[in-house]
């Protein structure tokens, strides 16, 4: 059986600029002419100081001195309802986005999706939790049709008592004390019905049909018939975009980086629930700060781009690797919004739990040395955290190349060559000549020879680079007097000389 949950959220572009800034004082929506404002929302903070919808700016601002006023932008709510709804898609397939004159919102079908997390009061609580994360806050309307789950959840954000219709036969009892002014219709047949003596959808439905029908037309007729589940009522398909992009206006100029924290949380909690709904995770994340104009002249938006090893979507861990990648950012102005943009989509592959504790070698190959690699990335920048891959190339200084941060998931490695064994950890940018006594080489004393040679000879195949000459060489593990051991080899040319390539540690 289809059931529906509507999540109406009262005072939307309220909320979009209370979402934005951790934000305790008096907060208003205005909506009018720029030369004469009037305030359409306002917080409760607000409110205490006195100040109520319809009231001019100017008045509002003479009781509250530290009012934050934002001019309401309806381009925004409308953006804010299509990343709610791509937000909302990872707990059904079937999201609808409404609009209506007291409250906008989503209604979803989840009587299929109810055992997939664990029963209606599970998932309802993680619906509630999730939105909370997103700084929002919604009335819940649940019914066996979408129009009468949006009747029972905008009543509720009316502050008026409503029953769940969780059965076909509840509907007409639930909605039947409802009044007239949830139905939304226009004002001269909500005044005409009123006139009538009838302020109820209860007593609305008592009336012959054929009358009503003639008297107020026949999709009034319909649009009761459809919340009733008399007709069927199908709901416009959503379909997520295959890109993620978001934004979030600031509701007062931010001018240190750390304060961008609390915003971006905020997308990052949508941008999780965008990217479980496509079983998918992100590789790169683009942070785009834009500032405030000041004397006219445009700033450039400040990019932060956040680079990952893995596909990741988990918000608590994305926020982490923010946090130290703000410790390097500056905003030469104060900044105004906060965007954040997800070009491609990646396979995510999730790790599954154990019963068991876990072994040494799991925990060994596992991703916690990739977790605090990209954390010091974050924290410290690609020219100083990076990776190195091996080059099929026999050249020493030729067979490692920079790659960025990556994670291996390709099963076990390969067992090393013995050659491979013998070389050291650090090679030197350049190989360092040798002084010689009696054709022996010296490195804080003579150099005792412990293995080799090795000899290499490649390179012919670059036809006389000069940045990737062809060598001919012996390589010898070496050790001094000191304890160092030591990677050198000798040139076959003449005048064959010793050189230092390595150390091992």
């Amino acid at each position: 059986m289809a059931l529906w949950l509507a999540l109406c959220l009262p005072a939307l572009p309220l909320q979009l600029a209370a979402r934005a800034a951790q934000c305790a004082g008096p907060l208003a929506i205005t909506e009018g002419p720029s030369e004469r404002p009037l305030i359409a929302f306002c917080n409760a903070p607000a409110r205490a100081a006195g100040i109520a919808p319809a009231m001019k700016l100017a008045a509002a601002q003479a009781l509250a001195q530290t009012l934050t006023a934002v001019p309401r932008n309806p381009d925004h709510e409308r953006d804010a309802l299509h990343e709610l709804a791509c937000w909302a898609y990872q707990f059904s397939a079937q999201v609808t986005i409404r609009t209506g004159a007291s409250s906008s919102g989503l209604v979803l079908e989840t009587g299929g999706s109810e055992r997939l997390f664990g029963g209606r009061s599970e998932l309802h609580r993680r619906i509630r939790r999730g939105l909370g994360s997103l700084g929002y806050h919604a009335a819940f309307g649940y019914a066996t049709t979408p129009s009468a789950a949006w009747l029972i959840g905008t009543a509720r954000t009316s502050g008026l008592p409503a029953r769940d219709a969780q059965a076909d036969g509840q509907l007409h009892a639930a909605l039947a004390s409802l009044p007239l002014a949830m139905l939304e219709w226009d004002a001269d047949s909500t005044g005409a019905l009123h006139a009538l003596g009838l302020a109820t959808i209860g007593q609305l439905l008592g009336l012959p049909r054929d009358a009503f029908a003639r008297r107020f037309g026949a999709e009034r007729l319909d649009h009761l018939d459809r919340a009733l589940g008399l007709q069927p009522d199908p709901q416009p398909a959503f379909s997520p975009p295959e890109r993620f992009a978001t934004r979030i206006e600031l509701p007062a100029d931010v001018t240190q980086s750390a304060q961008l924290m609390f915003p971006a949380h905020r997308l990052l909690r949508s941008l999780e629930g965008f990217l479980r709904g496509h079983n998918a995770g992100a590789a790169e994340l683009m942070f785009t700060v834009h500032h405030n104009r000041r004397g006219g002249a445009a700033v450039s938006a400040t990019r932060i781009t956040l680079a990952l090893a893995a596909p990741e979507r988990d918000a608590g861990r994305l926020t982490q690797l923010l946090s130290e990648r703000l410790t390097r950012v500056g905003l030469p102005e104060p900044a105004v919004e906060l965007s954040l943009a997800v070009e491609r989509l990646a396979p995510f592959q999730a790790l599954n739990a154990s019963l068991l504790p876990p072994s040494q070698d799991s925990v060994r190959n596992g991703l916690d040395w990739l977790q605090l690699a990209e954390m010091l990335h974050a924290r410290l920048g690609s020219e100083r955290v990076f990776q190195l891959q091996a080059v099929d190339d026999h050249r020493p200084e030729h067979a490692i190349r920079i790659v960025p941060l990556a994670a291996e998931r390709g099963g076990p490695r390969p067992p090393l060559p013995p050659s491979a064994l013998q070389r050291p950890l650090l090679i030197l940018p350049a190989p360092q000549p040798l002084p010689q006594q009696d054709e022996h080489p010296d490195y804080g004393g003579q150099l005792a020879l412990v293995a080799g040679p090795e000899r290499i000879e490649a390179g012919w195949w670059d036809f006389g680079d000069p940045h990737r000459p062809t060598v001919h060489r012996d390589y010898f593990v070496a050790r001094n007097r000191r304890g160092q051991t030591l990677w050198i080899y000798r040139e076959l040319k003449q005048p064959r000389g010793w050189y230092l390539h390595g150390l091992f540690c």
